[in-house]
């Protein structure tokens, strides 16, 4: 069973040279002409797993890595891993290896290296798969579900080195669900009136997400609380895990929050990249007013074009009685684009509004100027200008 994590946006660190460009005013006109367009939905999974192609399915045409430079795929570690699903799927191993193998060189994600083990021990090759294996959990793997359901390491299970990197991957998971809190940022005004949970990108951190949001926020009188991911995707780089880790985390952040401001505040959540979407998954999820505003940076959330009745409800309960954003640089890749406008209109058919901005950019996720389109989603969500 090959895994992979969600790609990631080439987050910028905050600039105080950055050239101050207009705020561009939201864009309410439902994007039809690009939905028309758009690719099969994306689903509201965290991981990609891939056990062989499925029926009827094409054999996948993968060009040599070196091919691909010109489309920044072969500086994509995500991006990578998935070429080299498609290559496992086409039963083109030589081609899987060589992707993984670039994925791993460029960030050392854990799912690489767990990838190249499947590689490895399909080739008959236990004893580099298990090499493999422990530079995963070195690096941080912590699915200790994984490991024990996958069918690639039934030959190597027994084995007495395969036990001690079990061991260490629950470990891992353990240290990475005591970091949430420990290794998030959380830091407010002296009165707070509400707060602002953010979540970073797909292989990012924190810091990451709270530098563009901080000062804005603490100006409005919103606590800033960012929880680190649980599951660790590469060096000094963290990501989110199962759903259900997701989850948790989520829970573990705002009981901080509360605990710091010593009382229970309105929450809002505002998600970066992956967090956009995560953000949107998470308070969909939640009871109605558990989030009082719920914001996308360049995540997409679609429920899919199939999606109806008791389904899709379930899927957006918390969302019905909360404001909601989605915004996203216009000039971002256009696949991404294309998702993004494809999650808003299938909101839109069951009866949601959220307000729709595209700013100046070609980041996936973050615009050329961020702070003017942070106040646009902050506006947009809380109601408010900041204090004077």
């Amino acid at each position: 069973m090959l895994l992979s994590f969600p790609a990631r946006s080439q987050q910028p660190k905050p600039s105080s040279t950055q050239s101050p460009q207009p705020p561009q005013s939201p864009s309410n006109v439902g994007p039809a002409a690009a939905a028309k367009a758009a690719p099969t939905p994306v689903g509201l999974s965290l991981s990609t797993q891939s056990k062989g192609a499925p029926p009827g399915s094409r054999k996948a045409e993968i060009k040599d890595v070196r091919l691909l430079a010109g489309s920044g795929v072969a500086e994509d570690p995500a991006q990578l891993e998935r070429l080299g699903l498609a290559a496992i799927n086409a039963k083109e191993l030589g081609r899987a290896r060589g992707l993984f193998e670039r994925a791993w060189g460029l960030a050392g994600a854990p799912t690489a290296a767990y990838n190249l083990a499947c590689v490895d021990i399909r080739e008959g090759k236990p004893d580099a798969g298990l090499k493999w294996l422990d530079k995963a959990v070195t690096v941080g793997f912590d699915d200790e579900t994984a490991l024990l359901k996958d069918p690639d390491f039934d030959s190597v299970r027994s084995r007495g080195d395969f036990s001690g990197i079990l061991a260490r991957a629950r470990r891992n998971r353990v240290a990475g669900d005591a970091a949430v809190v420990k290794e998030g940022v959380f830091v407010g005004p002296k009165d707070p009136r509400a707060v602002l949970l953010l979540l970073h990108d797909a292989a990012s951190d924190p810091v990451a997400v709270t530098g563009p949001f901080t000062d804005e926020a603490l100006s409005r009188g919103l606590f800033v609380a960012a929880p680190r991911g649980p599951a660790r995707t590469g060096k000094n780089r963290f990501g989110w895990g199962t759903l259900e880790r997701t989850l948790a985390a989520v829970e573990a952040a705002l009981e901080e929050a509360q605990k710091r401001t010593q009382r229970r505040l309105p929450a809002a959540i505002i998600g970066v990249g992956h967090g956009g979407t995560l953000a949107y998954i998470v308070a969909g999820r939640k009871p109605q007013g558990t989030f009082s505003s719920v914001g996308s940076f360049g995540g997409a959330f679609d429920l899919g074009s199939g999606e109806t009745g008791a389904a899709a409800a379930s899927a957006v309960t918390g969302l019905r009685t909360a404001h909601l954003f989605m915004g996203i640089p216009r000039d971002a890749p256009s696949i991404r684009v294309t998702q993004f406008k494809h999650g808003y209109e299938s909101l839109k058919r069951i009866g949601l509004n959220p307000t729709y901005a595209e700013w100046p950019g070609t980041d996936p996720s973050l615009p050329a100027n961020i702070p003017a389109a942070v106040r646009e989603a902050l506006d947009a969500l809380t109601g408010k200008k900041p204090a004077a």
